[in-house]
């Protein structure tokens, strides 16, 4: 299969471990009240930043993370940091001198607690499923004023999908492993993005029994479940495809693997409907 590169993802398994470890971290205190229709904002999220620009709210976005790298356009903003809290500069942010900061509330608790000291409004999001990417798509469009390109960014996602259940209605559901990580093995549980696009797309994620988002898993569970497919996005090492160890499940050994853009499905944007589809054209052909 034919692999799909992408430059900014090397670190998105850290970024999901990161996610697990704060899993506990305790909500932040009230911020102050973003103004009516900021005009600079910040993005400390590339999930964002595609979904501001989507909705056409690109001219208001003045400072991004250095892994924002699409559009191509937010490449030439402001950078502020990286994925994690620690790695954000406040510094950056206060000198840019924005209205509103839209940043995760997994990854980012200390940076709000810090925007409330300098009284810079702030909106938190933590999507976890294709309902609330509708609910957070629409919460921005309406923070921003930019309303109507939302509503128009949802309908052209949810047309998508709904063509795709069509397709793919009454047909038999392929199984699917998805390997998030090799050492350990970590796969995707049932509240992630993952298994969710696997089963709009006509397939069944092997481990959407398990709760939780990336569950640690062991070799014989997978070979026990036996998967028709074998699946990992484009920031895992292309070299478990030939690994000795990994050769033992026929799925691979047979040549039934995809190598996915990690960003369509790791990133809760517009690009989940496209990567519903690349799915659904895979198990479906």
């Amino acid at each position: 299969m034919k692999t799909v590169l992408c430059a900014s993802v090397i670190l998105l398994k850290c970024f999901f471990i990161c996610i697990l470890l704060l899993s506990c971290t305790p909500k932040a205190e009230k911020n102050p009240l973003p103004i009516s229709e900021p005009l600079r904002i910040v993005s400390l999220s590339p999930a964002i930043t595609e979904i501001l620009f989507a909705i056409g709210a690109g001219d208001r976005v003045v400072g991004v993370t250095q892994y924002c790298d699409f559009p191509p356009e937010a490449q030439t903003r402001t950078k502020v940091g990286g994925f994690s809290g620690a790695t954000v500069s406040v510094e950056q942010i206060r000198y840019l001198n924005p209205d509103l900061v839209i940043l995760s509330g997994d990854m980012h608790a200390r940076i709000v607690s810090l925007l409330n000291e300098l009284n810079i409004p702030s909106l938190v999001v933590e999507p976890r499923n294709f309902s609330q990417v509708y609910s957070t798509i629409a919460r921005m469009g309406e923070i921003t004023g930019y309303a109507s390109g939302a509503e128009k960014v949802i309908a052209e996602m949810k047309e998508k999908i709904v063509l795709v259940e069509k397709r793919v209605n009454g047909r038999e559901k392929p199984s699917v492993f998805w390997i998030l990580n090799d050492e350990p093995i970590m796969s995707a549980g049932s509240d992630t993005f993952i298994s969710e696009a696997i089963k709009l797309g006509g397939g069944k994620n092997i481990f959407d029994d398990l709760s939780g988002q990336w569950p640690m898993v062991s070799m014989e569970q997978v070979l026990l479940r036996k998967p028709d497919w074998f699946f990992f996005g484009s920031d895992l090492n292309p070299a478990v495809i030939t690994s000795s160890r990994w050769q033992i499940i026929p799925a691979l050994r047979e040549g039934r693997f995809v190598i996915m853009e990690a960003d369509k499905l790791y990133r809760y944007g517009p690009r989940l409907a496209d990567a519903v589809k690349i799915i659904s054209d895979i198990l479906h052909p």
